[in-house]
């Protein structure tokens, strides 16, 4: 029977959509169940900031009267401003293990870019590179660490054979917290801080708001020739400072400014893997288990945004990042951590983390087809 499509149109279609991931991933062991508010605020376009610069449509699969594939298209004009690209973007992709159903799904997404002057293509994005993004295609075995995608195996053979061919990697690291740094590594960032005259400052609670302000300064410039960026505005920063902000505060060790001559010049965020225990919440914030976001012995940590200005990247400043990282990871005890996600093109950082002892051990993929 043919595949039918339709547009979420009402709260009744958009808590079809939302739910439907539970129902393809449940018999995986290491799919974490997103927190519904969170999902909920992100797919609204009200409260979500994305949509200030944004447009996107959600479209659902059924067959034979049964739910069976989920995804959205989106067209962000702060995407065509950065890189002067008609490119659109497809996400939140979910889909039983069926090619008519994820044919169906990604011509809707490509129509509707097409109808809007897209020439094509990229994805996944739930909703931008900023985001959760990328198609696991390597490292299936383990639970997924915090703000990072997982999905079946088969989504790799149902897109590619769609005609998607890959546009860039997105590579995740893993160093374990007894690996020691390279002497060489740690005599280097000890030199760096006395020529360079560089501090570092934990995030502080008092001084968070005028921290947020750094966070603010460093961000876009840290990132904005990085392949794929999207600058986020002053006021998505803050949205997103604003949800770290626990985060990084319970865990101030993790997370740093450096600073040259008092001024910002590059930070480095640190989170503990909150999967940990959000895989037992079953996407729901109101249970008893939700004390272990505060209690809980994390095992593992992701080191989330590691950014230096353009014009101080010369200084060696992410040399000290991974060495502070590092030793205060084993003071807290730590047994692991992440370092995702690297463009698989950023030989220089990527040199860096394995001279750490680091070693890919997930490979996300971003896809790209002509329209």
């Amino acid at each position: 029977m043919a595949i039918t499509i339709k547009k979420v149109d009402t709260p009744a279609d958009l808590k079809k959509f939302i739910n439907l991931a539970g129902k393809i991933n449940r018999t995986d062991p290491n799919w974490v169940p997103p927190l519904l508010f969170d999902i909920s605020h992100r797919l609204d376009r009200k409260a979500n900031a994305y949509f200030d610069h944004a447009r996107a449509e959600y479209f659902l699969a059924e067959k034979n009267g049964e739910l069976v594939g989920r995804i959205t298209a989106q067209q962000d004009d702060h995407y065509f401003k950065h890189w002067n690209e008609k490119v659109g973007h497809f996400g939140f992709f979910e889909c039983i293990d069926d090619q008519e159903a994820a044919n169906a799904l990604l011509d809707a997404a490509a129509d509707w870019l097409r109808k809007q002057g897209q020439v094509k293509m990229h994805g996944p994005y739930n909703f931008t590179i900023n985001d959760e993004c990328g198609l696991l295609v390597d490292g299936f075995e383990t639970m997924p660490m915090f703000l990072m995608t997982h999905n079946p195996g088969y989504y790799r053979a149902l897109v590619e054979k769609y005609g998607m061919t890959k546009a860039m990697d997105l590579l995740a690291y893993r160093t374990e917290a007894n690996t020691d740094p390279d002497p060489a590594v740690v005599n280097f960032a000890n030199l760096l801080k006395q020529k360079h005259e560089i501090t570092i400052r934990n995030m502080s609670f008092w001084n968070f708001d005028r921290q947020l302000d750094w966070f603010v300064e460093i961000y876009n410039s840290a990132w904005e020739k990085n392949w794929g960026m999207v600058a986020l505005t002053e006021k998505e920063l803050r949205a997103h400072a604003a949800e770290l902000r626990f985060l990084a505060l319970r865990f101030p060790q993790l997370n740093f400014f450096a600073l040259s001559a008092g001024k910002p010049v590059g930070m480095s965020i640190t989170l503990p893997n909150l999967n940990e225990v959000i895989i037992k919440l079953k996407g729901k914030i109101l249970t008893p288990k939700v004390v272990g976001l505060l209690t809980h012995k994390f095992e593992s940590c992701r080191v989330f945004a590691l950014g230096v200005k353009e014009e101080y990247r010369r200084l060696g400043v992410g040399a000290i990042f991974y060495v502070e990282t590092l030793n205060a990871a084993r003071r807290m005890g730590f047994k692991w951590g992440e370092m995702s996600w690297i463009l698989e093109n950023n030989q220089p950082m990527r040199k860096a983390i394995e001279r750490m002892g680091g070693s890919v051990y997930k490979t996300y993929r971003i896809y790209e087809k002509a329209l």
